[in-house]
């Protein structure tokens, strides 16, 4: 009869939860020291912006089917650079009776076409759906308005939460502080505007972007009146669609800020933001899952010693047992993939993933460690 049969089911249930504590252990002294290497230090930082939704939204994005929004048209301006032509697309577009016209731009300071600038203005006058963008500045703590700015226009800030030098934006913000007054959001503003009510209140927060892959009808400025059908009660965003400047990184790729406004807005109007499961729930899931599964590799060893001569070298081999754990991994990612689909809720099962890697240097260490206990005494 062997140790394993020998034990209490109390017996071996500790020794389930020390071989999942040495898994970890095993995970993160490897983890340290690639962190803290400088030949890993690319692959440290690329790491350290990675989320486990990204991995999500890669599955979603190659199933190859979109849902197309039936609220948000995109405009691309990025050919117009006349204050004329943008007066007159603006003015075009409120003809077509637009629910929200949401204007990426920001009209800054006054040119040398003193006609375009009255056009523009006049423009803005004329167009009671429009909601303009200005921008907030951290490093000055000032803001950066259109000229035309006054208090029977509305505008809202169109920044959104990234790091400095890099990072996907996976954020909105709902409110802002500066200088001491609480501002909304681009997003928040014209989103409440079509919607006719408060969505949610203002606050100084932000909420994840629920990018799952979404088709948005994207028309050029030239193509306006082409379709009226695209601008008729519907969020009608204007911005530079093919501007380098504009871009952003997220978890989709390079995509232009007006369409992530576009993915904010859709986010807030569908109350389907993403909702992160807190560090706790992740490292009790996490132990719970390698815990899991050193319990079903041990079950599957005992069962497969127990088969006659002919399958139990062939069940015991390393290829049937990494099957086991295969499934039983893919297993786990997809329930998690499911309550991300179902619920925008992101569970990150990484960890506990990772460790099943490291269990077999774990069970060796557990019987090194009790052997050598066992001879002392």
């Amino acid at each position: 009869m062997s140790d394993e049969q020998k034990m209490t089911r109390s017996q071996k249930l500790l020794r389930y939860v020390i071989i999942t504590l040495l898994a970890f252990c095993v995970m993160g002294i490897y983890a340290m020291l690639a962190l803290n290497m400088k030949v890993f230090s690319p692959i440290s930082k690329a790491l350290g912006d990675y989320s486990y939704e990204d991995f999500y939204y890669q599955i979603l994005g190659n199933t190859g089917d979109k849902d197309t929004s039936n609220i948000v048209t995109l405009v691309d301006m990025t050919e117009l650079f006349s204050r004329r032509d943008l007066a007159n697309l603006l003015t075009e577009i409120e003809s077509l009776h637009p629910k929200v016209m949401g204007v990426d731009v920001v009209f800054q300071g006054l040119k040398e076409d003193t006609i375009g600038d009255q056009m523009v203005i006049q423009a803005a006058k004329d167009c009671p759906s429009a909601v303009f963008g200005y921008m907030l500045i951290d490093k000055t703590d000032d803001a950066v308005h259109s000229f035309f700015m006054s208090d029977s226009l509305q505008e809202a800030f169109i920044n959104m939460p990234r790091q400095l030098y890099g990072g996907l934006k996976r954020s909105m913000n709902i409110g802002r502080t500066h200088q001491g007054k609480l501002y909304p959001s681009f997003a928040k503003v014209v989103a409440e505007k079509y919607a006719g009510q408060e969505i949610v209140p203002l606050e100084d927060k932000t909420i994840r972007i629920n990018f799952s892959p979404m088709a948005f009808q994207k028309i050029s400025y030239k193509e306006v009146s082409q379709h009226p059908e695209l601008i008729e009660d519907r969020i009608v965003l204007v911005g530079a669609m093919k501007e380098e400047t504009d871009m952003h990184y997220t978890p989709l790729g390079k995509m232009p800020g007006t369409e992530v406004l576009g993915y904010a807005i859709e986010t807030m109007l569908k109350h389907n933001e993403v909702k992160t499961a807190p560090l706790w729930i992740v490292i009790i899931v996490s132990f719970v899952i390698t815990l899991f599964i050193v319990i079903a590799r041990i079950c599957y060893l005992d069962f497969a010693k127990s088969r006659g001569p002919v399958l139990k070298p062939l069940l015991s081999t390393a290829l049937f047992l990494g099957l086991v754990v295969f499934i039983l991994v893919a297993f786990i990612v997809w329930i998690s993939f499911i309550l991300f689909c179902k619920f925008n809720y992101s569970l990150n099962v990484g960890y506990g993933i990772v460790a099943t890697a490291f269990i077999y240097s774990a069970t060796n260490l557990y019987d090194t460690f009790k052997s050598a206990f066992t001879k002392k005494k």
